[in-house]
């Protein structure tokens, strides 16, 4: 049994190479590289940084260059007008090869709509990690600015709709963050595996935040955002890197904003997994989904690549249906 797993998991890493090189033969994929000024400092130094060791003089920001890859499919020209969704991966993985694993190109393929995945550089974290943590993110910029960059591009090369985004774990924060800071640029957010948002005079440990969560309010944390795009959260039951408290603490961070913006709370109805919250007009503002069966993964797709698995519940059809209905349209393939 356990033969026949290894030679599965060799099979999915076979196909999502095999699909990542077809689509790049067939000029599906495009390459564009963008610049942004980041602080080279990171705290605390152990797993988020490269080098535990940096002096003081490396606070100071610096200029370097990232990759992103727009997904452009066959039946879409660049002249026409296509929904764009930004897909942030998770510590260990690489963009395409992500985006590919967790069916969001087969996704974009049926449903007409373009992908757009910015890949950390290993300089800026070892692990290739988004860091999400540092107080430059926290206060809405940092590699923030590297996704916006991204968009920019995007935009120069195809005729983008409406923007959303999703990311997975430390991508998952650096969305949730996208989301609080840069609500009028994205119609939509989906969150998988984040932690919730740490604020700008954030003392704590990162990675005891993951495993415990916040150990202060977490609206302490949302006190200076005026903003929140619609934002799906979504948890594994199972999740033992990010605690599913994380979740409940990000979708309160949410509430708070949307109440001190609304004038009130909007109103929350029960599901059968979570909770779901609409402001007064009947808009979808914001949804928390707790997953049973799944760990700290992307399930559902073909599979093939570090923390993307196809057993458990289909993260990518939850995200598009969220993205439907927040009015991004896209087809249901």
């Amino acid at each position: 049994m356990e033969m026949w797993a290894r030679w599965r998991a060799l099979w999915q890493r076979l196909r999502n190479w095999w699909a990542r090189r077809r689509a790049l033969l067939g000029g599906r994929w495009q390459r564009l590289e963008v610049q942004a000024s980041t602080p080279r400092w990171g705290w605390p130094p152990w797993p988020f940084s490269l080098d535990p060791f940096r002096k003081p003089a490396s606070l100071f920001a610096h200029e370097a260059t990232w990759e992103c890859a727009l997904y452009r499919p066959a039946q879409l020209s660049d002249a026409e007008e296509a929904p764009l969704v930004v897909l942030l991966h998770g510590c260990g993985q690489r963009a395409m090869a992500f985006a590919h694993a967790a069916g969001f190109v087969a996704a974009a393929d049926r449903g007409r709509f373009r992908l757009l995945c910015p890949e950390q550089r290993e300089g800026a974290n070892a692990w290739r990690c988004w860091n999400w943590f540092m107080p430059a993110a926290q206060g809405g910029g940092g590699e923030l600015d590297v996704v916006l960059r991204g968009l920019e591009a995007a935009e120069r090369q195809v005729r983008c709709g409406r923007v959303a985004a999703a990311g997975l774990s430390a991508g998952g924060g650096l969305a949730a963050l996208l989301a609080f800071h840069h609500a009028a640029r994205f119609d939509a957010v989906v969150t998988v595996a984040a932690p919730p948002l740490l604020g700008r005079a954030n003392l704590q440990d990162p990675r005891q935040v993951m495993k415990h969560g916040l150990a202060i309010s977490p609206a302490l944390a949302a006190l200076h955002i005026e903003r929140c795009a619609p934002l799906m959260i979504l948890h594994g039951a199972e999740d033992d890197v990010v605690a599913p408290r994380c979740a409940e603490q990000l979708a309160e961070q949410a509430l708070h904003v949307l109440k001190r913006r609304g004038g009130g709370p909007p109103a929350g109805h029960a599901l059968e997994n979570g909770v779901e919250h609409l402001d007064a007009g009947g808009h979808l503002v914001l949804r928390r989904l707790l997953l049973s069966g799944l760990g700290h993964a992307w399930s559902g797709g073909p599979g093939g690549h570090p923390h993307a698995v196809r057993e458990g519940p289909p993260l990518t059809a939850l995200v598009l249906a969220f993205l439907r209905e927040t009015g991004v349209p896209m087809r249901a393939g």
